[in-house]
């Protein structure tokens, strides 16, 4: 057994459980370590998982010293402030104090566990039952961590001065409490538990706030409990403030020096009424996922005992194909050879002689229609033979008999069966050709079904294994009783924390349909999401409506801005004659009329403004030709400069108006994407059969989280919507 003892912090969130920790770590100088530790920010934790610290803590005594002077370094003990019931604090203006440190030089060797922060939901509560989801998970965590390291030998309970002992806050104590108890059983009451207030300053000491928050705590907290007050944040050039912060954590120390061991292996997770109610529907659910997986056992077997009977076929007609195959190739072997045989017409025999006239010679001459391999002659003694000419597919050959000589000669001419027979040859491979493939064909198909009847097995084998799976953990949820035993059940305790039947099942990656009647729960949550999204229809209806009327409005400015660009181009195009400084005059005294009567630039104009002064300035323009022509306008360059400035300001009253409306487009878009969506997942909800098991998990990780719109996250779950992905404005 380790000699070092473990330490478990707990608490809830931002109450300085990391904060303690990294605390403990600088007093034992392991700086490295401390900056390790992560601190939370806001309403969340940063710990998520269970830490853990190996350190060796110092054992110290922490005195005040009395300095009479500043230059007094008086080390006597009556020089020492022992602070207690009779300390005034305000007599430690009138001297100087110093911090003084014994070591005992004795280490203490602990393993500090940093937990995740209880309450990192927000006090929000999942919508379809009184369990914080966080928290549970939470919880587990700490269970499995003390599951490991079996040994604990305190709890510290850390809470901060300002926490508020509401109901909230005991009924976490409690079941916090309540949990670590049952899980330890028999040996509960040797469970030693420290209640470390932090944030503890000088003022606090000063007053009988601790007294206070001690006895308050006990009325609820556990039984026996030591408490400790400590300021996490002491102040390094402040001796009384390290003082106390230094002191009240050797005397932590000092209480864990002969603290004896719990046993924490054979822990229980204690179940709630959810949790009973999350059992059913569980229960229901792996039931409806084992008769899936034997359903399509079942339809393996039927698809297996088909290939059996094509295999069989296949094998039969590979076998009697191939035989057919195997008689052919006997008969090719036989003459598909270099065995010579005799040239069929190409043998000859017969006697020859000479007389006193000489002459008797005969010929030998060949012509074939194969190649011929070896020619075999022979004749008696009397003759020779002369002239040979051998050629590919001719052969010749003269006998001659001696003179007054009779002789006889024999010529045969030989060729390879190859060669002899290859008409016949082709003709058995062409007869043997389709035979050859339809084999080929048979055992090709017999091969792809064996393999197909491997791969079913395989199949069969891995869903039988999951049976298998699905059923011990159907018993243990059925036996489980009111509490869960996590040395028996680590990998399977997950699904029984996570607050929700269909979370759970979702847990199980379930593909079947479960009746949302399986638990008055789920009626509720179907009856919740219906109205949400009811509500979240009307609502984003109403935003259309007006998105469109923005929309259009900005549309009609839109126009009105682009045709004043115009005209102001053709205004300040050169030459400048009468024409266009009389215009230019009507344009400015007319707009001063359109904003006399609610017109500004840029900004929002008066439409009926706006329209008078396109109109009016239309008007001047077509009736520009028939006005005389001036050469010289008192003032026309100041004129001409006002009409330019105002090109400019309507340069950027058109492209504020191009910014909204994009804008505006956009906010369209999304809110009747929005619309869709939760029309979408209202009619999914309207469904009698049921939903996709889990198919509202993550809508509950949503919710936890604090999401905005928490049901546009389940709608990939529900159905694809990704035509919605390109929204046409159609309305």
């Amino acid at each position: 057994m380790s000699l070092r003892k473990n330490i478990i912090f707990i608490g809830m969130t931002q109450n300085g459980k990391s904060s303690l920790v990294q605390q403990i770590l600088r007093y034992a100088s392991e700086d490295e370590m401390a900056r390790r530790v992560g601190i939370g920010q806001g309403n969340f934790s940063e710990t998520q998982t269970c830490s853990q610290y190996n350190v060796d803590i110092p054992l110290r005594t922490h005195r005040l010293r009395q300095i009479d002077g500043p230059e007094d370094a008086s080390w006597q003990n009556d020089s020492y402030v022992v602070p207690g019931e009779d300390f005034d604090f305000d007599d430690c203006d009138e001297f100087r104090l110093g911090h003084d440190i014994q070591d005992s030089g004795e280490c203490l060797q602990l393993r500090l566990i940093d937990t995740p922060g209880l309450s990192d939901s927000g006090n929000t509560k999942a919508s379809n039952s009184g369990m914080r989801v966080i928290d549970e998970r939470h919880k587990l965590r700490i269970l499995l961590t003390l599951q490991e390291i079996e040994d604990v030998h305190a709890i510290c309970f850390v809470v901060r001065r300002d926490t508020n002992y509401g109901g909230d806050f005991q009924d976490l104590v409690r079941r916090m409490i309540s949990l670590l108890s049952f899980s330890v059983r028999s040996t509960a009451w040797n469970l030693q538990y420290h209640i470390i207030h932090t944030n503890i300053d000088v003022d606090d000491r000063a007053s009988d706030m601790c007294q206070v928050r001690q006895q308050e705590f006990d009325q609820f907290g556990p039984a026996g409990a030591t408490h400790h007050f400590v300021d996490n944040t002491p102040l390094a050039d402040l001796p009384l403030d390290l003082y106390f912060a230094n002191d009240a954590l050797s005397g932590l120390f000092k209480s864990l020096v002969t603290v004896s061991p719990v046993k924490f292996s054979n822990l229980h997770y204690a179940k709630s009424p959810e949790h009973e109610c999350n059992d059913q529907a569980l229960v229901k659910a792996l039931q409806h996922a084992r008769a899936e997986l034997l359903t399509e056992i079942e339809e393996c077997r039927k698809k297996m005992a088909s290939l059996e009977t094509d295999i069989t076929r296949y094998n039969s007609n590979a076998a009697f194909s191939k035989k057919r195959v195997d008689n052919y190739e006997t008969k090719i072997k036989e003459i598909d050879c270099d065995t010579l045989g005799d040239i069929e017409g190409a043998c000859e025999e017969g006697w020859t002689e000479t007389n006193f006239g000489g002459g008797g010679a005969r010929l030998f001459a060949f012509n074939t229609t194969v190649p011929i391999a070896r020619v075999d002659k022979s004749h008696d003694g009397d003759g020779d033979w002369e002239g040979e000419n051998l050629r590919r597919m001719s052969y010749q050959v003269t006998l001659q008999p001696h003179w007054f000589c009779k002789s006889y000669g024999k010529v045969t001419l030989l060729a390879k069966k190859r060669d002899k027979y290859r008409t016949k040859i082709a003709s058995l491979n062409s007869q043997m050709a389709p035979l050859r493939r339809w084999w080929q064909e048979n055992v090709d198909k017999a091969a792809t079904a064996n393999q197909d009847t491997l791969n079913l097995k395989t199949q069969i084998t891995i869903m039988e294994g999951n049976i298998q799976a699905l059923s011990r953990d159907l018993a243990v949820v059925r036996k489980s009783g009111h509490s869960i035993s996590l040395a028996e059940n680590q990998k399977l305790v997950k699904f029984f924390t996570v607050d929700s039947p269909l979370a759970a099942a979702f847990g199980y990656q379930l593909v079947s349909k479960v009746s949302w009647t399986v638990s008055p729960l789920d009626k509720l949550l179907k009856k919740t999401f219906k109205c949400r999204l009811r509500k979240e229809v009307t609502e984003t209806l109403a935003r259309i409506s007006a998105c469109k009327d923005v929309y259009k409005s900005l549309s009609v400015q839109l126009g009105i801005a682009q045709g004043i660009k115009v005209i102001m181009a053709q205004l300040t195009n050169p030459p400048i004659g009468a024409a266009k400084l009389q215009s230019a005059v009507s344009f400015l005294n007319i707009w001063q009329c359109a904003s006399s009567r609610g017109g500004s630039f840029p900004g929002y104009v008066r439409l009926d403004g706006l329209s008078e002064l396109i109109n009016e300035l239309e008007s001047l323009e077509s009736d520009a030709d028939s006005w005389p022509v001036i050469t010289s306008w008192p003032g026309n360059e100041e004129i001409m400069e006002q009409i330019l400035s105002f090109s400019i300001t309507a340069n950027a009253f058109e492209q504020d108006i191009l910014r909204s409306s994009d804008t505006a487009f956009k906010e369209l878009q999304r809110a009747i994407w929005e619309q869709r969506a939760a029309q979408i997942a209202m009619d999914y909800l309207d469904q009698d059969d049921g939903l996709p098991v889990g198919a509202f998990a993550s809508l509950i990780r949503a919710e936890a989280s604090g999401a905005k719109e928490p049901y546009l996250t389940v709608l990939s779950e529900l159905k694809d919507v990704g035509e919605l992905g390109e929204m046409a404005l159609d309305e």
